[in-house]
């Protein structure tokens, strides 16, 4: 009933008041533009490349508690807060930031692409973590027709542990053909991760007992590592070929290449960024919910304030439709006078037409009033004539003048 009241009252505002209530209200519903996702994972990556995780922290968090952040945008912040995690180990992190992210990703349209990838997310740390039951568990409840909705990168990770799953099956040419796809996609979209698929290679090489192919796949792997400044893939790629090394009982070179794995982990010291990040995130977490109380109070203040406005306006239109009733029930008093004195001076009109009509009977002389009788009896001119002892013009002659003083214009109006 108040709704269909306020849309009535809406209709009967001016042009000038409806401008003042859009430019009053319209703020409520504005948002900030969503940045772009693939310019953050860059940002994000370079940052991290650079040994920088807490600013990557410090810029993801000021895009979730920014107001007029969207949904989809905490979810991209999220995921890559996640991502930065995963890169120093520190999978409880991680695994917490994917679950924000799902929650935000699901009040957004693209529900279908963030539930594939943080499915393929949480499979990867299970991966990590040498768990391949749960790995391979998440890996089957992953839809393959969804892998469209991954990034370059993601796809190429996702066909990293399927390779190894075909090896633990027997299936080494499945195995190959999936590290080769993955290949072709970094080569185009993500050529700094290129070793984590050479590393792979190296795994495979094992299975195979291909030792050209292990140290083709870790030159390359070397090579790229080193081009993009990615320390961590060396390490891995150093400790890959050692294991494939000490499988082959070939101890002095498994042990050469896992010193060097083992001295430049120690220069990567993941362990105590993690715990830098981990007082950032504390800190950023009691700064967050500060921020949520303040926010909550001001929403409250608004929400009075809006309230009031609310309330004024209404009363106001109600003020104004009280109005407009008002002249209307004066403007309908004032039309019902004057169609009664439109009808007064018409009576007084018709009243004066039958008062001269009068006036012209009483001018009439006896002989035109005998006449007069005779023709409203039916008799013709001639038997008037003969009645009245004149002659039939002159009866004609009489009732020209009739017709004159009485505004008529033949005998049928007599009668």
């Amino acid at each position: 009933m108040l709704n269909k009241l306020n849309l009535k009252l809406l209709g009967s505002f001016s042009p000038k008041l409806k401008l003042v209530l859009w430019l009053l209200f319209s703020p409520m519903f504005l948002w900030g533009q969503s940045f772009d996702p693939i310019q953050l994972n860059k940002e994000i990556s370079d940052l991290n490349n650079q040994y920088k995780y807490d600013s990557s922290i410090l810029k993801l968090e000021e895009i979730i508690t920014r107001k007029s952040s969207t949904h989809l945008d905490k979810y991209y912040a999220f995921l890559q807060k996640a991502l930065t995690y995963k890169r120093l180990f520190n999978y409880p992190e991680t695994l917490d930031n994917l679950d924000f992210a799902l929650k935000e990703g699901k009040q957004t349209n693209e529900q279908k692409a963030v539930n594939a990838r943080i499915l393929t997310e949480k499979m990867f740390i299970q991966y990590d973590l040498l768990k391949f039951d749960e790995a391979r568990s998440l890996f089957q409840q992953i839809n393959p027709e969804d892998f469209h909705l991954l990034d370059g990168m993601t796809k190429a990770f996702y066909l990293n542990v399927a390779s190894t799953f075909h090896c633990l099956d027997g299936n080494y040419v499945q195995a190959e053909r999936d590290l080769n796809q993955g290949l072709k996609i970094l080569e185009k979209e993500n050529p700094e991760h290129l070793a984590a698929v050479y590393c792979k290679l190296i795994n495979l090489a094992e299975h195979l007992d291909n030792e050209e192919m292990a140290k083709s796949a870790f030159a390359s792997g070397i090579q790229n590592a080193e081009k993009y400044n990615m320390q961590l893939y060396k390490i891995r790629l150093y400790y890959d070929l050692s294991h494939f090394y000490l499988v082959k009982e070939d101890y002095k070179n498994a042990y050469k290449y896992e010193k060097l794995g083992s001295d430049l982990s120690g220069k990567y010291n993941a362990p105590f960024e993690s715990g830098k990040l981990n007082l950032l995130e504390k800190e950023l977490i009691n700064k967050r919910r500060k921020l949520e109380l303040q926010n909550e109070e001001n929403r409250q203040i608004f929400l009075i304030i809006i309230t009031v406005i609310l309330s004024i306006l209404i009363l106001v239109l109600i003020l104004l439709v009280r109005s407009n009733k008002e002249k209307r029930k004066l403007t309908e008093r004032e039309n019902d006078r004057m169609r009664l004195e439109l009808e007064k001076i018409n009576f007084e009109l018709n009243e004066k037409k039958e008062i001269n009509t009068g006036e012209y009977q009483l001018n009439l002389t006896n002989r035109q009033q005998e006449i007069i009788d005779l023709v409203k009896q039916g008799f013709t001119n001639k038997e008037i004539g003969n009645q009245l002892f004149i002659s039939e013009n002159t009866v004609k002659y009489h009732l020209k003048i009739i017709y004159n003083l009485l505004g008529i214009d033949n005998r049928m109006s007599l009668k």
